[in-house]
């Protein structure tokens, strides 16, 4: 955070008088952010203890048995869940309880008032569902005292959810400077007369000082004396200590100069926090000692500079000048242009000394008071400017002719959002309130117009390009920039640029390019060549085979999807020219060295969407498949074209090296302004870490928010993440909207198409949807039956509906953008982790690119809602702050594994070769400490062979130390074991094999396998949740045939349970629970 300028420091820096620096000063932000942490903290824990200090205070106080009591409370969570949705994390569940029990403990049944305040908060309920909680309530009190406290949910404090931070300006420690303090002990009269021999001073030369000052006066001039020590000669000293004495450093400036330039850091206004960052990246880190040194004097070097003149210069000029003083003197008057000159004169006299004095012979020395004078000098200059003039001068980045991006100037400001630091874009806009916190972020200006000005004609085409493009005119800007290095060169391809830029057809493009060289005598060699399409998800792969195979079809070319869910044989394959698949099925296809060989060497381009994904934990899988393929192009001399497609990235340049591209060639980066429909963002971050609060604020400010949107005629559309969800989030809306007047902004416009549409929906079987459409909202999701969705689809694009409450299938399958879309809430529940996670930012991407009409809207508007903590996340992900980094290292063992089955590496050397083809060894190099590698290290050895070496040696023992590969240390030679091969073939992880090694028997039985398996390490991340426990416990009694080790308690135990309850086809009702048990059933295949 920048000092913000102060008049009191103006004066201080032009004066004789420095002024003293406190510890606040010092530490200042530092301070402040680490308050608002610990507040927030604290907070946080308060907040999720309410539940546990209630359950421990009713055991306690309670006259029934703990059994009862246990039981009672359990139901109570029952009802809670209810009422808030099976699919809701559990924290929020044991708030929702705590509300129930406050609202519950005055009455004795449920009223129409307590109705009203849950459904307020938790949107439509079972009725149920509260009756029950009420009477469990009832019985708990039963068993207490009437007069007994228990601790629950409070209202709303004034400022809940903001950090309670002393007021600005408050508490500030003011010390005046030293010179103007007056001695308490001195009384009135003594204080006269010596104002009178201060005067008498001044026509004097010898007069007698009275010891109070004399003693004054030589505790100064000691202080002076140790200010003397710390000169520029002292500076200059240390600086040639570290750095030799030579002409120049290692850095390739001179002595002199590197003195000077470590001088203005000193003398910036930069806390000594920022300032050692500078210094570090200036010094390098093996200069600590010095860094750490001229930061602990950095006050006593920049006090020496405001001190006029020395005291030599000083008492020279008392003596050449007359001291007494003069009577009668004239006034002059002189105007700015003389003073201009006389300054001008004095500069020119200053020069002329230093010359001479440079012409005698003696060497020149850093003078800080000609320092001075040239800041004094560049200080007037700067007061003719504006006040908020342009930003400072800065070494600008290499450029390239096809990257446009404003963000590289928006990195030169900063800004703190939810207690980070991040680089905005200059026009952003922040407000906040005891709610929440909104950063909006404007559209900002349209795409250069010179920038792909000339659009490409489809008819202007080949034959084979008009096929494919049939039906469209011409080729959009960003595609016809593109168009030249993608249709009519063979360079690898970098296209960054925002979603629904049309990024599909400059793949297309691409594969054109490869027809063409598979063209003789007119006729296309089918089996000469396979182009591979991966996608990151499969909802995404089967989209992208329907586009592809429909505009491929004329010309022969067969299009196929292979994922997990879509398996080829091997004459489907061959009879397939392009192939549609997901990282991981690739990966597993490419690892097998039999069989699959003849298809990796027919792979002619890769194209790789959503390269971005490489910051994911899946990144590492495409970093592995690039690393293949480069391989092997280099070892079989074949040409592979590599295209990468992605949306905006921060660190594109390193991207761009990893996928062999050349900037100057195969990089496009088009920023958000070159989007079809300029979109605008605000991000929302809830204050409150009250779970039941949260929800109803959640409801509030999404509700204004689309309030707003409707208000300007602007249809809506609000994601959420659960099936349940849609329906309590539209009911609540709507009931907001009727409870504050505002629903005839939502009513449909009235006419034959609305009463057409009214008759199709009150037929539909959907209870909600038939309740909902008359107020003009509506939902959509997957459990719904295909015709329902179709209607909804049907009368959202004609504008009949005003508000569609969907979950995240509609952004990736049907393309029905609407002018806003709002994100309401980020936990989402991810079965491989077992719990709930934050929204991927491929999700958010997906949702935002939904929003705007290209054929009707000037612009879009996209919101996120999250929790105050997450609003820094989003908001870094979405406006490119954080680098792309490398999770290789995480399955850097599982790789090596695949790659010594496969035969492509047999020995450390290999190995480490092979680590450089990796995105990983692109970001060690441009950021080592983010992965444990020293500074001194990088310095010593820039190509990191040792520290490579040192990661492949490590992975080779514990893979030997696992059986999957036979590693001999002394001569560094690799061999795969058929355990490796197995794990390799069947994408089993280390850390499983290590399980099945300790736990494989000879003889097992069924159940013992099962166990064995229920401990893999797949499985490690599923949680026992106590919400849980009774419905396993019946599985258990009821359905499972073998013993369970561990029972419900552990998670293998779960694991267990729920592997044998899907072998058995039992149904179950918890939502938590159907998810872990599809993912127990996915991953248990690769066991068979």
């Amino acid at each position: 955070m920048r000092e913000l300028p102060r008049i009191t420091g103006a004066i201080r820096a032009l004066s004789q008088y420095p002024g003293e620096e406190t510890d606040d000063k010092r530490q200042g932000t530092q301070e402040l952010l680490q308050k608002r942490h610990l507040v927030t903290k604290r907070r946080a824990t308060e907040e999720g203890s309410v539940w546990s200090q209630l359950v421990e205070r009713i055991r306690k106080e309670a006259s029934a048995q703990e059994e009862e009591v246990t039981a009672t409370l359990k139901l109570l969570t029952q009802c809670a869940r209810q009422i808030v949705g099976k699919d809701t994390e559990n924290d929020v569940v044991e708030s929702a309880a705590v509300y129930l029990f406050d609202i519950f403990k005055p009455i004795d049944k449920v009223g129409h008032r307590e109705t009203t305040k849950i459904r307020a908060i938790f949107g439509p309920f079972p009725a149920s569902a509260a009756t029950a909680a009420c009477d469990i309530v009832n019985r708990i009190k039963s068993w207490l005292d009437e007069d007994i406290e228990l601790p629950g949910n409070h209202k709303r404090e004034e400022g809940d959810g903001e950090e309670n931070i002393t007021e600005f300006g408050k508490g500030i420690k003011f010390t005046f400077p030293t010179s103007t303090e007056v001695e308490e002990e001195e009384s009135s009269s003594e204080s006269e007369d010596e104002d009178r021999k201060e005067f008498d001073i001044m026509y004097n030369d010898i007069m007698e000082e009275k010891p109070s000052r004399k003693k004054k006066r030589e505790s100064s001039d000691k202080s002076e004396a140790s200010f003397q020590m710390l000169d520029a000669a002292w500076l200059q000293q240390e600086v040639s200590k570290y750095f030799g004495d030579q002409g120049s450093t290692s850095l390739g400036l001179s002595v002199e100069d590197l003195t000077s330039t470590i001088f203005d850091f000193l003398s910036s206004c930069k806390s000594d926090t920022e300032l050692q960052n500078d210094l570090f990246e200036l010094l390098g880190f093996d200069r600590f000692e010095l860094i750490q040194s001229l930061l602990h004097n950095r006050q006593k070097l920049i006090a020496i500079t405001l001190v006029p003149e020395d005291k030599v210069s000083q008492s020279n000029r008392n003596k050449g000048d007359s001291s007494r003083p003069a009577y009668g003197c004239q006034v002059t008057v002189q105007s700015e242009k003389e003073k201009q000159l006389a300054k001008q004169f004095r500069k020119e006299e200053k020069k002329m000394k230093t010359g001479k004095q440079d012409d005698s012979g003696q060497p020149m020395t850093f003078n800080p008071q000609e320092l001075r004078a040239q800041r004094e000098l560049a200080l007037h200059s700067a007061s003719a400017v504006p006040l908020f003039s342009g930003r400072s001068a800065y070494t600008p980045a290499e450029r390239f002719p096809n990257v446009y991006d404003t963000m590289q100037e928006a990195r030169q400001s900063s800004a703190f959002i939810g207690d980070v630091k991040m680089y905005l874009p200059e026009n952003f806009q922040r407000s906040s309130n005891k709610i929440y916190e909104e950063v909006h972020i404007p559209s900002g200006d349209p795409a250069p117009l010179q920038v792909g000005e000339k659009l490409v004609a489809v008819a202007e085409l080949d034959e084979i390009a008009q096929m494919a493009f049939k039906g469209t005119k011409f080729l959009n800007r960003i595609q016809s920039v593109v168009f030249e290095a993608a249709y009519r060169t063979n360079e690898n391809l970098l296209i960054c640029a925002p979603t629904g830029a049309g990024k599909t057809n400059i793949a297309m493009l691409t594969i054109l390019h490869e027809l063409k060289q598979h063209i003789a005598q007119g006729v296309i060699k089918k089996d000469e060549f396979k182009v591979i399409y991966v996608a990151p998800m499969k909802a995404l792969a089967a989209e992208m085979v329907r586009n592809f195979g429909g505009r491929l079809e004329p010309l022969g070319i067969a299009v196929r999807e292979l994922t997990g869910d879509m398996q080829l044989t091997k004459a489907e394959i061959l009879n397939t020219q392009m192939l549609v698949t997901t990282p991981e099925k690739w990966d597993v296809v490419t690892r097998k060295s039999t069989g699959d060989v003849a298809l990796a060497q027919l792979v002619k381009l890769l194209i790789i969407d959503e390269v971005h994904l490489l910051h994911d934990d899946r990144g590492s899988v495409i970093e592995s498949l690039v690393a293949r393929t480069l391989r092997q192009v280099e070892s079989s001399q074949s040409m592979i074209r590599i295209v990468g497609l992605s949306a905006t990235l921060p660190n594109y340049l390193d991207v761009a090296n990893f996928l062999h591209v050349n900037p100057y060639m195969g990089l496009f980066f088009f920023d958000g302004r070159f989007r079809p429909v300029p979109l605008s963002q605000t991000f929302i971050g809830i204050k409150t870490l009250n779970r039941v609060q949260q929800l109803q604020d959640f409801n509030t400010v999404c509700y204004e928010k689309v309030l707003e949107q409707v208000r300007k005629g602007y249809q809506v559309m609000v994601f959420v993440h659960a099936r349940n969800e849609t329906v309590r989030t539209a009911m609540t809306l709507r009931d907001m909207a009727k409870n504050q007047g505002d629903v005839q902004f939502f009513l449909p416009d009235q006419g034959q198409k609305y009463g057409e549409a009214e008759r199709n929906t009150m037929k539909s079987r959907n209870r909600q949807l038939k309740e909902l459409f008359p107020d003009g909202f509506s939902i959509h999701h997957a459990g719904m039956l295909r015709q329902d969705r179709n209607l909804v689809e049907k009368y959202f694009a004609a504008g009949l509906i005003k508000v569609l409450v969907c979950t995240a299938t509609l952004a990736w399958g049907v393309n029905l953008p609407a002018h806003a879309v709002i994100i309401k809430g980020t936990q989402i529940y991810d079965a491989k982790k077992g719990s709930f996670v934050d929204l991927g930012i491929l999700d958010v991407m997906q949702i935002f690119g939904r929003a705007g009409r290209p054929q009707f809207d000037k612009f879009g508007h996209g919101t996120i809602l999250s929790t105050h903590d997450k609003l820094s996340h989003y908001l870094s992900l979405m406006t490119r702050q954080n680098p792309i980094e490398s999770q290789f290292v995480n399955s850097l063992t599982d790789n090596l594994n695949a790659e010594i089955a496969l035969g492509t590496v047999t020995n450390v050397d290999e190995a480490v070769k092979w680590l450089s083809y990796t995105y990983l060894y692109v970001r060690m190099k441009c950021n080592p400490l983010v992965y444990g590698v020293p500074y001194k290290m990088v310095e010593n050895d820039p190509t990191l062979e040792e520290y490579r070496r040192e990661l492949i040696v490590m992975a080779g023992r514990k893979l030997d130390q696992a059986k999957m590969v036979r590693f001999n240390e002394k001569t560094n030679y690799f061999a795969s074991t058929d355990m490796g091969r197995i794990a390799s073939h069947f994408y089993i992880k280390y850390d499983t094999v290590e399980v099945i090694n300790e736990h494989l028997k000879y003889i097992m039985t069924e159940g013992d396998v099962f166990g064995m398996v229920a401990k893999s390490q797949e499985f490690e991340q599923i949680k026992v949740r106590d919400d849980e426990m009774e419905e396993l416990d019946i599985v258990l009694q009821e359905h499972c045939e073998m013993n369970v080790p561990g029972g419900v308690e552990n998670t293998y135990g779960k694991v267990n349970i729920l592997l044998q309850a899907y072998i058995s086809r039992q149904s179950l009702d918890s939502f938590s629970l159907v998810s872990d048990q599809a993912y127990i059933a996915q991953v248990f295949n690769r066991f068979k």
